[in-house]
């Protein structure tokens, strides 16, 4: 479909320029891994792989003491809340909350209290 004289051009300008930068990024690339090379030995002291049979040992460890750590704790203070009207006792709603979802709220709540 693209077969138009600016297309082709730019298709042609797109692969010169393409080739230009594949000079440099090969260079880039090499004096990378020339880098890297040196400091293997770093690296593998940083950073531990973890095998399979590491993970489970790990799972065992944490049943056998009965506290799993990924369990998050919440201030249940802060979620202090109307289930109904989604106010906190200060009547505010909770930050996550779009305005739009407030303003519907809001008017079902209006149209609950009118009488007629």
């Amino acid at each position: 479909m693209a077969k138009s004289l600016r297309s082709k051009w730019k298709r042609k300008m797109r692969n010169v320029r393409r080739e230009k930068f594949a000079k440099k990024e090969l260079e880039q690339l090499k004096k990378t891994v020339a880098a890297g090379d040196s400091g293997i030995a770093e690296m593998k002291e940083i950073y531990t792989v973890k095998t399979a049979t590491d993970l489970k040992h790990e799972k065992k460890l944490k049943n056998e003491t009965g506290k799993d750590d990924t369990v998050m704790e919440v201030d249940k203070e802060k979620l202090k809340c109307n289930s109904k009207t989604l106010k906190d006792e200060n009547g505010h709603y909770p930050v996550w909350m779009n305005q739009r979802r407030i303003k519907k709220l809001k008017s079902k709540r209006i149209h609950k209290n009118a009488t007629w």
